[in-house]
């Protein structure tokens, strides 16, 4: 497989598993809200609308505007277990909005990946790690009256 059919495969993985959240996974979890003026389902449909769009374009754009690479997929074995490490991070951080909140699993997830991505220095850890999750927390929750987890 080369890394061209590799990528088209990884956007058109994308964009199926955006539709299945767009048709099952937001209307089981976000709730309709008469006292809103704006639809609490608005901005999951649009994160997941965005990124199932770019997944397809990703896909056709490596099937027919890329020319044919022979350069073999990056399946290694350290590759695959970076993935399972993000996958985990991602998967505490889930339980910990879940179970604590919002803020609490937002910055878990953004400074894990801050020092994943190689970042040492503490106080750059602790501005990525902090300001992201409270702008979003002060955007959905203050300004447009829609409830975090």
């Amino acid at each position: 497989m080369t890394l061209r059919i590799f990528e088209a495969l990884v956007g058109a993985g994308l964009s199926l598993l955006a539709l299945a959240i767009w048709l099952w996974g937001i209307p089981a979890w976000v709730e309709p809200n008469d006292f809103v003026t704006v639809a609490p389902d608005l901005m999951p449909r649009v994160a997941v609308g965005a990124i199932g769009v770019l997944g397809a374009l990703m896909c056709l754009h490596r099937l027919f505007l890329e020319p044919d690479r022979t350069t073999p997929a990056p399946i290694e074995p350290a590759t695959i277990g970076l993935a399972l490490i993000v996958l985990a991070l991602f998967a505490v951080s889930v339980t910990l909005m879940l179970t604590v909140g919002f803020l609490v699993g937002g910055v878990f997830i953004t400074g894990a990946l801050t020092v994943f991505m190689g970042q040492r220095t503490w106080w750059a850890i602790l501005l990525t790690a902090v300001c992201p999750p409270l702008l979003l927390w002060g955007f959905f929750e203050v300004l447009l009256g829609i409830p975090l987890p």
